[in-house]
């Protein structure tokens, strides 16, 4: 059977490049600010928004989304206040989110085989309704990082220069997390919630790899994510694997493989070294995401 004559596959491979490219769009930022786990603990948590939906008997997708977005502007209240110990509190709301969820979905009659889908994603079940939200979600939030890509660069460089140099830096944080929130709920639909974080953070490691400006991580992340998920389902149909997971794992695959190319670069390499990821930037005293190369380098242009 010819797998591009099932329409659920052609849903499949259309929402899941919309999830591929919109969850590095937002991990970009969230990299070069140093909160990659942010999306990891919005994933776990939204599970306890898709239990309220089930227990009520109403679209799960509605209270998840309100959940993730009430737990960003948490998360970012933490990040603000708790400079030193805001990823170990987000560990506690992911774990306690993650925990209540599993409760309240056990206690409700959809348990078995709808936690397995928020779980670990479901997106061969992709309706053309899911489809067009998932659509109408991508291009809102490409429109608010198109809008405030100069302002949330300024933010992935420095928060207190963004403040100095006139930047809204609290409106563009919370316009920031309600994209984040989106995005997040995007991912839970393609890789499930526990794996959501991996689809907004692998494909912006890769793209570090061979990229060394912002912009170039920015692009390149966002096609290596539609890349990855497509590729992903066809590996599933291929070797009958669910979705998800092997949309992550393709992509860990992936990026062990551009790290091995190269070491394997820097041992042929007569002097000149490659990009290793940020290695050289962090011996000289930068961190090695993305924002800090641009300053080392001297090259500010987003």
């Amino acid at each position: 059977m010819d797998i591009y004559q099932c329409d659920f596959f052609l849903r499949a491979m259309a929402a899941g490049a919309l999830c591929g490219v919109m969850c590095p769009l937002v991990g970009v930022f969230v990299v070069a600010r140093r909160f990659a786990f942010l999306a990891d603990a919005l994933g776990h948590v939204s599970l306890t928004g898709v239990a309220v939906g089930l227990v009520l008997g109403i679209a799960p997708g509605i209270p998840a989304m309100a959940v993730v977005l009430a737990a960003a502007f948490a998360a970012e209240w933490l990040r603000q206040k708790e400079r030193f110990y805001a990823e170990a509190f987000l560990a506690v709301v992911m774990a306690g989110g993650l925990a209540l969820g599993v409760i309240l979905i056990s206690k409700s009659r959809g348990f078995g085989a709808d936690l397995a889908g928020y779980l670990f994603g479901s997106l061969l079940t992709v309706t053309v309704q899911d489809l067009y939200l998932i659509l109408g979600l991508a291009a809102g939030g490409v429109l608010v990082i198109l809008f405030l890509y100069r302002s949330l660069f300024a933010l992935a460089l420095d928060e207190e220069y963004a403040r100095s140099a006139g930047f809204p830096v609290p409106a563009v944080n919370a316009a920031f997390m309600v994209v984040a929130a989106a995005v997040v709920a995007m991912a839970i639909r393609a890789v499930g919630v526990l794996l959501a974080g991996a689809l907004v953070v692998v494909p912006v490691l890769i793209a570090v790899r061979v990229n060394r400006s912002f912009r170039g991580v920015t692009v390149t992340a966002a096609l290596t994510g539609a890349v990855l998920v497509i590729g992903g389902l066809h590996l599933s149909y291929a070797l009958d694997l669910p979705p998800g997971p092997a949309v992550v794992l393709l992509g860990i695959a992936v990026l062990a493989g551009a790290a091995l190319v190269q070491q394997a670069m820097q041992f042929k390499s007569d002097g000149s070294k490659p990009y290793l990821g940020g290695q050289e930037v962090a011996r000289a005293g930068g961190s090695g995401h993305p924002a800090d190369q641009a300053v080392t380098r001297g090259d500010l242009r987003p």
